[in-house]
């Protein structure tokens, strides 16, 4: 046989992606599970020192370490060691030191929910965790956690040849984004370098696009394609935010790729200054294991449910405290609801916990929860409420559609692209506050309303949400890039 014909037959190689991507999201996560399987080489930068997400899998995930955390190995393989045993007890209470300094109020929080769930082991030994334990939280009581799904590679960067002081914050670009000096934009260089990817895929601007930006021009080798992925408000809010707009607009006409999750997104991108295809509107957070979520869905109707699940955000977008004054307005009629506050804020934080302690409302302030506790919740909930003046999908919508719950959204959000107003839910101006009150006051009473959008949200959700049915759209994402590049992938 002719040697060109032997070559036409050889199979694609793999292809080799590196995502640059918060290694602790369930979102990034549960999207990289769409291809975890298929052996292509799949690599990961994440953002900072976070523990990477339970569902992470299928990828080798780059750690930058300090150099006492690594131990010398003879010759140049900064990709190839181990990471290093578990810290002593010392060692420990040193990381948790340093956690106090960087992060004082999310870390008491985390250490205050230990103490009461192992207060509450002492005072119940004999119920049943609910959940498995975290790897965190495996760590925190000497338990060996299960292996995780991934491989760890660990290498030592040179900050002092970069530049770049061991403490503070490294500014990225002149946008006033920052990162930590181990995960700053030359030591993603380095990553870059070293594994030399057929393709870039940065998860969100601000802490990740914005990286791989600044890493651009210290790269030793020709740069490899890279796509950029908007997530919530990375461009309908920062693109108008001075600093932002200059930043996205350089990032969007150097990618040869982008991707949002919401088609009102997509004329963004292109005013922006992006000129590459259109790829596939997909949601971000990947899809969900329907026969997983049915497991989780409590048996009542929705009508029938006494719980309301309330997103807590409180900063540049999110307008939590309008939501505590919705339900202020209605404390009268919610006497025998439990409302389910997450993903808060330190104002609505202590105001629930006010309104809380008069008797006035019936909150559980959730600081942290694994995701399947999260579904839980929406799986008993009646209605979701979440204000904000932008915003992505909203997971949180999406989250709900599946468990039953009836979503009250504001408009600055794209779930109508999801559900028929008042029919699936209620998308409703973040604005005016009266009309949101109608609408919770209208999906508090309406029983036939939150029976019948649960059962129209479960088709939409099963046509466009199943894993079964994202995972083959994903793939055809990566299809199209790599066509566009000339790249056959297997």
């Amino acid at each position: 046989m002719p040697l060109a014909a032997t070559l036409e037959l050889e199979p694609p190689l793999p292809p080799r992606v590196l995502f640059v991507a918060m290694q602790g999201s369930i979102h990034a996560a549960r999207w990289i599970e769409c291809i975890a399987g298929l052996g292509w080489d799949l690599h990961m930068f994440g953002a900072n020192d976070a523990p990477p997400n339970g569902n992470l899998r299928g990828v080798t995930l780059h750690v930058p370490m300090a150099p006492r955390d690594v131990a010398p190995v003879p010759g140049d393989l900064p990709f190839s060691l181990p990471c290093p045993p578990r810290p002593s007890p010392w060692r420990r209470l040193s990381g948790l030191a340093g956690r106090l300094r960087r992060h004082p109020v999310g870390t008491l929080r985390h250490v205050a929910t230990r103490v009461r769930q192992v207060l509450a082991g002492r005072l119940n030994p004999a119920a049943p965790p609910t959940v498995p334990p975290s790897p965190a939280e495996a760590e925190a009581e000497d338990v060996a956690p299960p292996p995780p799904n991934y491989r760890l590679v660990c290498f030592t960067p040179d900050l002092e040849s970069y530049g770049i002081p061991r403490e503070g914050m490294v500014p990225v670009g002149t946008s006033g984004a920052e990162a930590w000096p181990m995960w700053s934009p030359p030591v993603l260089a380095e990553v870059i370098d070293r594994v030399r990817p057929d393709l870039i895929h940065s998860m969100e601007f601000q802490h990740n696009s914005y990286r791989v930006l600044e890493a651009i021009p210290l790269l030793a080798h020709p740069r490899p394609p890279w796509l950029v992925t908007n997530w919530g408000s990375d461009i309908q809010q920062f693109g108008f935010k001075p600093g932002h707009a200059e930043t996205i607009r350089h990032m969007l006409n150097t990618a040869e790729f982008y991707s949002c999750e919401c088609r009102r997104d997509l004329p963004l991108g292109r005013a922006f200054g992006y000129a590459g295809p259109e790829l596939p509107v997909l949601p971000n957070s990947g899809g969900l294991d329907l026969d997983h979520v049915r497991s989780l869905r409590g048996p009542l109707p929705p009508s029938r449910r006494r719980r309301i699940m309330v997103k807590g955000y409180d900063h540049f977008a999110g307008r939590a405290m309008v939501s505590l004054a919705v339900l202020e307005r209605f404390a009268g009629r919610l006497q025998d609801y439990e409302i389910v506050l997450y993903s808060i804020g330190p104002r609505p934080r202590a105001r629930a916990l006010e309104l809380k302690a008069s008797g006035r409302l019936n909150f559980r302030v959730v600081d942290q929860a694994t995701h399947d506790e999260m579904l839980t919740y929406f799986g008993s909930a009646r209605l979701y409420l979440g204000i904000s003046i932008s915003d992505g999908i909203s997971t949180s919508v999406l989250e709900a559609m599946a468990m039953g719950t009836f979503p009250i959204q504001t408009n600055t959000a794209c779930c109508d692209e999801w559900f028929e107003d008042g029919v699936g839910g209620f998308a409703i101006p973040p604005d005016d506050f009266e009309t949101i009150c109608a609408r919770f006051d209208r999906a508090l009473t309406d029983d036939a309303l939150v029976d019948s959008a649960a059962e129209v949200n479960w088709r939409t959700v099963e046509t466009r949400l199943d894993r079964n049915v994202i995972a083959p759209k994903v793939l055809g994402f990566y299809h199209q890039i790599f066509s566009a590049l000339g790249r056959d992938v297997a």
